[in-house]
């Protein structure tokens, strides 16, 4: 027998189940990635003492409720 014939009925199910995992794990990475560098940006701004724009600060406010 083929080994991937013998395998194909516990391979489809774990496919199934690690899609969803892996674009959970996908989301939250690119939220926590890009948080990051709202922050980044907020600070080289206040330190090279330029006013912070305040949709910049509502943005970051608004994606660390969510």
């Amino acid at each position: 027998m083929n080994p991937l014939t013998d395998l194909s009925p516990i391979l489809i199910p774990i496919t199934a189940l690690l899609i969803p995992i892996v674009s959970i794990i996908a989301w939250v990475i690119l939220k926590i990635t890009r948080l990051n560098m709202l922050h980044e940006t907020v600070r080289l701004l206040s330190q090279n003492g330029q006013p912070i724009p305040p949709e910049l600060m509502n943005k970051i406010i608004n994606d660390k409720s969510s």
